[in-house]
């Protein structure tokens, strides 16, 4: 977007500004911020075949809009905590869509393979869902199989 401002000579000498380029100067800088509802802490537990999925990346996808995608990585008793804009910030309060990745790297040049089946990295097939309350939120147990 180009907005051009421009200036006149009042009767004084002062430089004043046209009121419309000011308008839409001030429209745009309000429109390209970017909207964050605030978050509360978010933990939860994945398992795997009964075992604590260690390096398993959790990605919350709400159902709407909203473009940002809180995300944890499972550490190595099974818990995780989301993290939205900075670390262990949480989520917004609402209903998601989750995912779950755990890649293995077979090292060197070779590809990482995802430990888990497909279905669970598309938020349309992992049947995963998650409510966030307005207060802190412990998520039910992620027990999942291969």
């Amino acid at each position: 977007m180009l907005v051009v401002i421009t200036l006149r000579q009042s009767q004084k000498g002062f430089a004043m500004l046209n009121s419309l380029p000011v308008a839409v100067l001030a429209l745009a800088l309000v429109s390209c911020q970017a909207t964050v509802a605030t978050t509360v802490p978010v933990t939860g537990t994945v398992n795997v075949a009964g075992k604590p999925a260690a390096g398993a990346q959790v990605i919350f996808h709400p159902l709407g809009d909203a473009p940002i995608k809180p995300r944890g990585k499972v550490g190595p008793d099974g818990r995780f905590s989301l993290t939205t804009l900075t670390s262990d910030d949480g989520a917004a309060p609402g209903e998601y869509r989750v995912t779950i990745e755990w890649w293995l790297s077979a090292g060197g040049d070779a590809p990482a393979t995802n430990r888990l089946s497909a279905s669970f990295a598309n938020p349309a097939t992992s049947g995963l869902t998650a409510t966030v309350n307005p207060a802190a939120t412990d998520v039910p147990t992620f027990n999942l199989s291969r």
